[in-house]
């Protein structure tokens, strides 16, 4: 019997060729945004990662300060329990950074020339989380040491950059989201217009069957069936479709998104993608099947 259904749906799949193209096409692209915004979804990581990674504030020491005030300035700070770490930076190593960084440069050979060191020593405080930065800045404008010991102090704070990143995030998901219900209903109806069609087509077929004693399980299976081998189609595809083409704009990819490299992010989670699609592709495919089938049966 089981054998029977599948040749059945597999039958309807043939038959209905047109048709379970158009289904398979509607499936496709509900799958394609939601895959889409999975891939976003790691880019928006990525780049609040990569805006956190720069987030610091820098201490700019006055020239007569000697090292060992400033160290004993660094360890002050390092009981703050917002602190992460604290880098100190000497005149000399800001010097060789700053010439490493900039030697094709032309004011580079002035620096050589004058023979002084104009940088100053620095320390680099980078916080647990970002929204500590303002305490820490608080704790620092309010140290009475400040004054004598600080030349400038730059708070690089890029909250509001996370921030923004986030809230650009959450109105992509929501259009995304919108994307991927607005796909899902219209493979569903095109679903289901198809079941519809193939329905109408062999209704005198179905009409023999109930009359032969045939039971509602074993009609309505191969109609599932056939939404469902539309679905796999359309998830293979899918699957294929981002492959390639992340593979292809990988390196130009990489470039414009600020060195995310979505291929290989597309790898690292590859189950996640092929399970999550099929999922998706396949309880769309049933769940209009199944009614479609069952309004017919009921009536």
């Amino acid at each position: 019997m089981l054998k029977r259904i599948f040749k059945n749906g597999w039958h309807n799949f043939i038959r209905q060729g047109s048709l379970s193209s158009g289904a398979t096409f509607a499936i496709l692209l509900g799958v394609l945004v939601a895959v889409g915004l999975f891939l976003f979804h790691g880019l928006m990581n990525y780049a609040i990662d990569e805006v956190e990674s720069k987030i610091d504030i820098s201490l700019f020491f006055n020239e007569e300060v000697s090292r060992e005030e400033i160290l004993e300035f660094k360890a002050e700070l390092e009981k703050l329990e917002e602190v992460k770490a604290i880098t100190f930076v000497s005149k000399e190593k800001a010097y060789d950074s700053f010439v490493e960084k900039h030697e094709d440069l032309i004011y580079i050979e002035a620096l050589r020339i004058i023979e002084v060191n104009p940088f100053l020593a620095s320390l680099r405080i980078v916080a647990k989380d970002p929204k500590d930065y303002k305490a820490i800045s608080t704790f620092i404008d309010l140290n009475e040491d400040t004054e004598d010991l600080i030349y400038k102090k730059d708070d690089f704070f890029k909250e509001e950059v996370i921030q923004k990143i986030e809230s650009i995030s959450a109105n992509v998901r929501v259009v995304g989201i919108g994307l991927i219900v607005l796909f899902s209903f219209l493979a569903f109806l095109t679903i289901l217009n198809t079941i519809k069609l193939t329905i109408f087509s062999q209704r005198k077929e179905i009409e023999v069957m109930k009359l032969v004693g045939a039971t509602n399980s074993f009609i309505k299976w191969p109609y599932i069936i056939q939404s469902t081998l539309c679905a796999v189609i359309a998830s293979g595809i899918s699957f294929l479709v981002t492959l390639l083409a992340l593979y292809l704009a990988n390196a130009s990819l990489s470039k414009t998104l600020m060195g995310f490299n979505a291929y290989e992010y597309f790898l690292d989670n590859l189950s996640i993608i092929l399970i999550g699609q099929t999922i998706i592709a396949m309880l769309l495919a049933f769940v209009s099947s199944s009614i479609a089938i069952s309004k017919y049966l009921n009536k």
